[in-house]
């Protein structure tokens, strides 16, 4: 047994490793799939751009958390030539902190994080930089979508402040005088002592940090006492002592709630009981010695039920989005009961798209912890059949890794049950409630959190 329950533990660690990779940076291989306008070809273009859609890309740049840099993006293109702007190729492995997008090219603007460009070819854009508060952006717009993106932050160069030489200056006097006229050569007029051209060093904005002294205590911890939980479970109710007289030695075995009652006779003392023997002639008083007590011995009946069931899931999904995804659920996988109310689950399926259009089918790899409830009667606690699971799962898909409709990621996941069909320790089937939502997209639980039902057999 002890072998099983390592091999099971082996298997369960190796389904779940794949689960803490699967966030990692968008890797954006085209463009032009979900652009935020048309084409561009000319500084003039990227200028109209940010004319006929100033609202759209300041909502975008809101949502990225810059909603004071958009002044100052749309200044700086208004203002071209005056100010730089460059087309520059991107090599594939070029990281970029946001990228504003419109999925499909319809709806409202919306931001992917952490991009790489991973293309075969180069990513042609306009480049410019606006500086504020000591830091100075770095704007990146693809000329084939449009997608204003913001490729890179860092503080601004420090400009050094220089005093130039002053110049030789040369006066002309001409003197008047009677008589004839003289020339008087011209008056050189020297500086000879020039100042001292000091660097000046410019000091960055930005909030002052204080560093807390770190405050020592010593506290007194009070002594820790052990303490003993009594383990939930259902009561044992365990009868009374017979006193039986018998005249042979007899065992009696009984079978009371998987418990083998067993009663056997063993040396003692003796009882002296008065027993009246009917005989030919007068009537005799006989005394017969009889044993008291038989000791009472008590033996738990082995079980031999396999702590390992085999589970199946139907089921529906709904993600609501933008145009409301259906998706069937299935799922095969075992269950470990650790005890009477704690169980682990593993399972692994498929999620099929079977509405919308947007998502993609998924492949999934599911691990939970359920709770089995008990109730109280007179008798002692007994099963409900009601359970509660959590845990975490992983959602991966082919789509598209910028669309987060599409993309691969880690779930939490959470379940409510009831079991409709056969008992707690053997076969039986449930109905449960799942909801299911992406860690890193925990913020649109409406949008692109999946909620849906199924049904679960057990054997």
């Amino acid at each position: 047994m002890k072998k099983k329950i390592l091999f099971s533990a082996a298997l369960f660690a190796a389904l779940a490793a794949p689960a803490v990779s699967v966030q990692a940076a968008s890797i954006l291989r085209t463009v032009g799939r979900h652009p935020v306008s048309a084409p561009l070809a000319t500084v003039e273009d990227l200028r109209a751009m940010m004319h006929d859609m100033d609202r759209d890309i300041q909502s975008g740049m809101t949502t990225a958390g810059y909603p004071d840099l958009f002044p100052l993006v749309q200044a700086h293109i208004a203002n071209y030539p005056q100010t730089q702007i460059a087309i520059v190729d991107y090599q594939p492995g070029q990281q970029i902190d946001w990228m504003l997008f419109r999925r499909n090219g319809k709806g409202r603007v919306k931001v992917a994080r952490d991009v790489t460009w991973g293309g075969n070819v180069p990513l042609q854009a306009f480049e410019f930089a606006v500086d504020k508060d000591g830091h100075r952006y770095t704007f990146a717009v693809p000329l084939q979508c449009g997608n204003l993106a913001l490729k890179e932050s860092f503080p601004a160069p420090v400009q050094v402040v220089q005093q130039q030489a002053p110049v030789v200056q040369y006066k002309e006097v001409i003197k008047e005088v009677p008589g004839p006229t003289v020339y008087v050569p011209k008056e050189v007029v020297k500086y000879v002592d020039r100042p001292v051209v000091k660097e000046v060093v410019r000091t960055v904005p930005g909030p002052t940090v204080y560093v807390p002294k770190e405050v020592v205590k010593y506290v007194d911890r009070p002594m820790v006492k052990e303490v003993v939980r009594t383990v939930p479970g259902p009561t044992v109710y365990v009868p009374k002592e017979v006193v039986k007289y018998v005249d042979k030695p007899v065992e009696v075995v009984k079978y009371v709630d998987k418990e083998v009652v067993r009663e056997v006779q063993v040396p003692g003392p003796t009882r002296t009981v008065v027993k009246k023997v009917m005989v030919p002639g007068p009537t005799k008083t006989v005394y017969v010695d009889k044993p008291v007590i038989k000791e009472v011995v008590k033996t738990e009946a082995k079980c031999c039920e396999s702590p390992f069931h085999f589970i199946a899931d139907l089921g529906w999904l709904h993600q609501k989005e933008e145009d409301h995804v259906n998706y069937g659920l299935g799922r095969l996988g075992v269950e470990y009961v650790a005890s009477p109310q704690f169980s682990f689950l593993a399972l692994a399926g498929g999620a099929v798209k079977a509405g919308g259009d947007s998502g993609e089918d998924a492949f999934v790899l599911d691990f939970l912890v359920q709770y089995n409830f008990f109730q109280c009667t007179s008798n002692g606690a007994t099963a409900a059949p009601f359970f509660a699971g959590l845990g975490i799962g992983a959602w991966m898909t082919s789509g598209d890794d910028d669309v987060a409709s599409e993309n691969s990621g880690a779930d939490i996941i959470a379940e409510l049950g009831m079991r409709i069909f056969g008992n707690p320790t053997g076969t039986s089937a449930a109905i449960f409630l799942e909801g299911r939502a992406a860690t890193d997209e925990l913020d649109e639980l409406e949008e692109y959190g999946r909620i849906g039902a199924g049904l679960r057999f057990r054997f």
